[in-house]
């Protein structure tokens, strides 16, 4: 079984399977996610204040011209330390444990607002799942290694996270 994750924007575009089970994991959904998903679960969504302090400091990098506004909120704001702290929360422990289960008899997405995985807490929630399991893979759409770091432009021809690993931008 395999854990994907995709935004919105996506799950058209990767189509989860007729036996997957699709779960929206935002804390404020709009009226179409009832549509595209089997249902929103806000337990495991960023808590207001985490989501607060990272949309604030994301917009004043926006507003300096940095040019990966969302690295710099995910970094100035310890996100993943206090998502995974929220992780610990009974609620949030019965809903991975949930998942887990479900992740154990078919395959499930995670989806949320953001594109590029590598800013966004459905790849933490992800890892979680999985970190219960044995032999379940996780799967980004689009895979963060493609995207293109220049936020600013949806080039997907510019340097990507791959080029830097590899030594080639």
């Amino acid at each position: 079984m395999t854990v994907h994750t995709t935004y919105f924007g996506g799950v058209s575009q990767y189509g989860p399977g007729e036996s997957a089970d699709v779960f929206g994991v935002v804390r404020y959904p709009k009226d179409f996610v009832e549509r595209v998903t089997d249902r929103n679960i806000p337990a495991v969504a960023p808590p207001k204040d985490l989501l607060n302090a990272y949309k604030t400091v994301e917009e004043a990098a926006e507003e300096n011209g940095e040019p990966n506004p969302a690295a710099i909120a995910w970094n100035s704001v310890s996100y993943e330390r206090r998502y995974f702290d929220h992780l610990e929360g009974p609620g949030q422990q019965a809903v991975l444990a949930e998942l887990a289960e479900r992740a154990r008899e078919r395959d499930i997405w995670l989806v949320c607002w953001e594109k590029d995985a590598r800013w966004c807490h459905r790849r933490l929630l992800a890892n979680a799942v999985v970190a219960q399991l044995e032999d379940v893979d996780v799967v980004h759409h689009p895979d963060p290694t493609t995207i293109a770091v220049d936020e600013d432009s949806d080039d997907e021809s510019g340097p990507t996270l791959a080029d830097f690993a590899s030594g080639g931008a």
